[in-house]
């Protein structure tokens, strides 16, 4: 999660928390949690890719 990803997920969150959420605050935290969702699942790929070339040792 980036910085700029973070302030306005505190930011809404502050929102929601006391209640004031409008449906435009809604779509954007819908919105902001999708990116963070998909960034986690790149970097999951991203790591799973690199540890698929490592290479086993060779013994013989």
């Amino acid at each position: 999660m980036s910085p700029a990803q973070l302030k306005e997920l505190q930011e809404l969150s502050h929102i929601f928390s006391q209640g004031k959420a409008s449906p435009k605050q809604i779509q954007q935290l819908s919105a902001l949690l999708a990116q963070i969702n998909c960034y986690g699942e790149e970097g999951k790929a991203v790591a799973n890719e690199q540890a698929n070339f490592i290479r086993a040792p060779n013994f013989g």
